[in-house]
């Protein structure tokens, strides 16, 4: 297969371009606020893998502590765009700021255009990076693994802007290129592409809708099981430790019936999970179809 010859960023059009917007930071906050739900359950859920431990003893003598790994988080993921921008061959500038006063950020930009291939890895590489150090951290050290708590779960939520550039760069042919700016990105293609639309639009209906739905499918599905255990003779079923806060569905024959529970936290955990996987991917989509190549 012949090889895409390079194209001249001046002989490009701009197909997209993603900028914090008003619509776009409320989302941003929305979004940040569940995978902070999503990773904090994905956190506890490792945690306890690990160590045994259900909760998390902090005292108050460790506020400072938790005050350097807040900020600490955030300056290591612009750092790491930084220092992936710079492999790529940029050079990277760092700043902070506030959109419309209400959410404050870190950036990490350069001036240097990036093929979409580098730009997705330099979107995606603190998140990463970040979470797999956390992870070993969590695995090789048990005694301190609830420290990673901030880090892993302030990096993920923190992470979803990044996850929404790379969803909609995604979405372009691969010789797109990728102008980053401290507040957004534009995206540059070919006359024969067609413009894109990176807007926000709909997340919030989207969520909505697939949390509900797995909200009621996972509870019908939980007592259509239990009354196929029943009817089989089940004694006793659990998927998840049995009583425990990670319980995520439990079944007991009693007598002539039979009882049967989950933990509402687990369910709500998922369904807010795949609401947010479903709303990043679909929100903002081209009423026109994809992008031509």
């Amino acid at each position: 297969m012949k090889e895409e010859q390079p194209f001249n960023i001046d002989e490009c059009k701009e197909l997209g371009k993603l900028e914090m917007t008003k619509e776009v930071v409320v989302t941003l906050i929305g979004m940040g606020t569940l995978a902070l739900f999503a990773f904090g359950f994905f956190f506890t859920s490792l945690y306890t893998l690990f160590t045994g431990n259900v909760g998390f003893n902090f005292t108050s003598g460790t506020i400072l502590i938790s005050v350097a790994l807040f900020v600490g988080t955030m300056v290591l993921h612009e750092l790491i765009h930084g220092a992936f921008m710079s492999k790529y061959g940029g050079n990277p500038s760092y700043g902070a700021g506030i959109a419309y006063f209400i959410l404050p950020y870190f950036y990490a930009t350069s001036k240097t255009v990036f093929p979409r291939n580098q730009y997705i890895v330099i979107a995606i590489a603190p998140l990463v990076v970040i979470s797999l150090v956390a992870i070993g951290i969590m695995a090789a050290f048990p005694s301190i693994a609830h420290w990673m708590v901030i880090p892993f779960v302030l990096n993920g939520s923190g992470a979803v802007g990044d996850l929404w550039v790379t969803r909609s760069i995604l979405r372009c042919p691969k010789h797109v290129t990728v102008e980053d700016r401290k507040n957004g990105v534009i995206i540059y293609g070919k006359e024969t592409d067609k413009p894109m639309d990176m807007s926000t639009t709909g997340f919030g209906s989207g969520f909505c809708k697939v949390f509900m739905l797995c909200v009621v499918a996972t509870g019908f599905l939980m007592i259509i099981a239990s009354m196929a255990l029943d009817i089989l003779g089940v004694e006793s079923f659990a998927i998840g430790p049995a009583n425990s806060f990670f319980t995520i569905f439990e079944y007991q024959s009693i007598g002539e019936g039979f009882e049967f529970g989950f933990f509402p936290m687990t369910l709500i955990a998922i369904s807010v999970i795949a609401g947010l996987v479903y709303a990043i991917i679909n929100a903002g989509k081209s009423r026109n179809g994809a992008m031509a190549g």
